[in-house]
């Protein structure tokens, strides 16, 4: 088939013409995803200068390929109250916040999002984000995880900084409700889990096994550094704790030691739910430091602290 010089000039131009719209297309596609995660960003920061719960803190955020900052100041104001002046309460906020563009200028810890959905699911509340971190091991990829940019050593204060934010920066409301259902929820310990709050000495959240279905049934998982409190509320199961078989009903709660066998399965069609929490945190007792003794120590520290308060106390009194 022949064709001439101005029908083959048409074909190029339009053919040019449609490519240049789709880049067109999806530079403002991709300027519209940044400009969407930029305000979902700058809500959350919105809703943190008057969290009563925030910290002081310099974080990182990449959601996708792209970085933003938070700087984050805590203003607390105590004052007397009481026939006596003998209790102290405090007034919290605003606190200042702020996000920026970029990388943070020194290296530190961040939140990294897969993608701008699991943000998006964060935001419309479908996830918390202390569910969308949750793992069964170190080696687990997740949806939000917390990382160390390079140079930064990330110590045991960072670990408790970034797990409180990871529970109150990512929820907006004044009241931080959470709703649980299999639907919101993400497998971990092979449990449907939804991560009800997070702390670096306590981890809550509510758990589901469906017909068949097992938690910790593997030899890496069934045993932890760690006591756990199970309280059941709904359903049927069976539990294969210590050196013993027990049936598993609501209205009953099973406290497991360190290092106790404690392996949960539901042989029945009703769900097996109810809440578990976690105390401590298996990286404060991985390079040899036991629970227990942690817990001793962690009293000790009550103890010291309980008596710099009360000095402080007695020398602004005394002024």
């Amino acid at each position: 088939m022949k064709t001439n010089s101005k029908t083959n000039n048409y074909c190029i131009n339009f053919i040019l013409g449609v490519a240049l719209l789709c880049c067109s297309n999806s530079a403002v596609l991709g300027q519209q995803q940044h400009q969407n995660t930029q305000e979902i960003l700058q809500s959350f920061a919105e809703s943190y200068k008057t969290d009563p719960m925030a910290l002081s803190a310099t974080f990182g955020i990449v959601v996708g390929d792209d970085w933003w900052y938070i700087v984050s100041k805590r203003k607390e104001e105590g004052y007397k109250v009481g026939k006596k002046k003998q209790y102290t309460f405090h007034n919290y906020g605003p606190n200042q916040v702020g996000l920026y563009k970029g990388k943070p200028k020194k290296p530190t810890w961040y939140f990294k999002f897969d993608d701008a959905e699991v943000l998006k699911k964060i935001d419309s509340k479908f996830w918390t984000a202390s569910t969308a971190s949750a793992r069964s091991t170190a080696a687990d990829k997740v949806a939000l995880d917390i990382l160390v940019m390079d140079g930064y050593s990330f110590t045991h204060k960072d670990d408790g900084i970034s797990y409180q934010i990871l529970e109150h920066f990512w929820k907006k409301d004044p009241v931080e409700i959470t709703r649980f259902n299999r639907d919101s929820s993400l497998p971990s310990h092979g449990a449907a889990l939804v991560s009800l709050y997070t702390m670096k000495d306590k981890r809550i959240g509510w758990f589901s096994l469906g017909t068949d279905e097992a938690a910790n049934d593997d030899r890496n998982l069934d045993k932890g550094q760690v006591p756990n409190l199970m309280i059941f509320t709904k359903g049927r199961g069976k539990g294969l704790f210590g050196e013993g078989e027990y049936d598993i009903e609501p209205g009953m709660s099973v406290f497991i030691g360190p290092y106790v066998k404690h392996v949960i399965y539901n042989p029945y069609k009703e769900p097996l739910e109810g809440i578990v929490v976690l105390f401590g945190d298996n990286i404060d007792f991985a390079k040899g430091q036991s629970y227990v003794e942690f817990l001793e120590q962690e009293y000790q520290f009550l103890e010291t602290n309980q008596k710099k308060v009360q000095q402080k106390d007695t020398a602004i009194s005394g002024q």
